[in-house]
């Protein structure tokens, strides 16, 4: 799927709703979003056509950016939640029902592209 690698940055061409694109990115970037897909089980054309419906005014790459760093600090912020919550001496990881962090990152990737845009 590269078109075109560097040592830090790989091209890949991807859907954005019918419409075939490229997007270059870091590879560590392509990694993260390879286990979003996996974890949140979506495309990785999935993903580009949900953050283009919510995407005002940034490049599709750096859209991606802003996602995973919106999808992982929500994630950081659950791990938080679930620290406090949890009795001490519990043997066992209580797990706690959430949201979905795939789309939490994407209401928050549209607010944050709102609020940009109210800024502007």
């Amino acid at each position: 799927m590269p078109q075109m690698q560097s040592r830090d940055r790989s091209r890949k061409n991807v859907f954005v709703g019918p419409r075939r694109t490229s997007v270059s990115l870091e590879i560590q970037v392509w990694d993260a979003l390879d286990d979003v897909c996996f974890r949140e089980e979506v495309t990785l054309d999935e993903i580009c056509s949900d953050i283009n419906r919510r995407r005002l005014s940034s490049s599709m790459s750096s859209s991606l950016r802003m996602f995973l760093l919106i999808y992982y600090r929500y994630m950081a912020e659950v791990l938080q939640r679930q620290r406090r919550t949890r009795p001490s001496g519990l043997a066992q990881r209580r797990q706690t029902l959430f949201p979905s962090a795939y789309d939490v990152a994407l209401d928050r990737f549209a607010a944050e592209q709102r609020a940009h845009l109210d800024k502007a």
